[in-house]
């Protein structure tokens, strides 16, 4: 089975919204939402893709937390980490709310805290890349830096591999198999692809189409 992940903005929702999060917490078919998350100048974490604007309002990410925990939804969320040094930050908000075997990490996770944590990261196939390749277009790498990565990442305990779809290649899946790692495909936009993907058994694929390919798999099912 794969689990299925409203990417921020899901389905026409207001990216890192209090709206996007309260829509997708109810529905179950849905297995996780995902926000972005950086840290403000006051030492909060807030919602955001790119960098902080002072002046601009950012939901935090404690609303989530508490709207999820007061809900009570059984819904994950996928903290993908836009700035290094967030991890104990997130473990500790999580907790406060009884709300970490919910969460995963994704984006900029160091490596160490797979040893620990390996059950609950998206590893973002990047990190286990040298810094040279880091800011460069995913275009430009190489499948030898690739399965690179895949091997490092596998030494370091990581278990799930979090991959743009695009290059999700033959040879990346089989050296994936033969490291015994699952992955976690972003973003993949085409029903068909999502379906395809289910079928193959794909750990985890997220879309911005969540729950558009949710309502067709019904109105198919009838």
């Amino acid at each position: 089975m794969s689990y299925l992940t409203a990417h921020s903005g899901s389905d026409g929702l207001a990216d890192n919204s209090m709206e996007f999060v309260a829509f997708f917490s109810n529905k179950q078919q849905v297995s996780a939402i995902e926000v972005d998350v950086r840290m403000n100048k006051e030492r909060h974490l807030v919602l955001h893709h790119d960098i902080l604007k002072d002046g601009q309002h950012y939901v935090s990410l404690e609303d989530v937390f508490a709207y999820i925990a007061r809900e009570k939804s059984p819904t994950r969320i996928n903290c993908d980490l836009k700035e290094t040094g967030l991890e104990e930050a997130v473990y500790g908000l999580a907790d406060k709310y009884d709300l970490w075997p919910q969460v995963e990490l994704s984006g900029t996770v160091s490596c160490r805290y797979l040893s620990k944590w390996s059950n609950q990261i998206l590893m973002n196939i990047e990190n286990g890349m040298d810094d040279s390749f880091h800011g460069e277009h995913i275009g430009r790498w190489g499948e030898n830096v690739l399965l690179e990565a895949l091997a490092k990442l596998a030494r370091s305990q990581a278990k799930v591999i979090n991959i743009n779809h695009q290059l999700f290649t033959e040879a990346v899946q089989e050296k994936g198999k033969q490291l015994a790692l699952e992955f976690s495909l972003w973003t993949v936009n085409d029903l068909i692809s999502i379906g395809n993907y289910e079928k193959e058994n794909i750990y985890n694929i997220t879309t911005k189409k969540a729950w558009t390919y949710i309502q067709q798999k019904r109105e198919q099912a009838e």
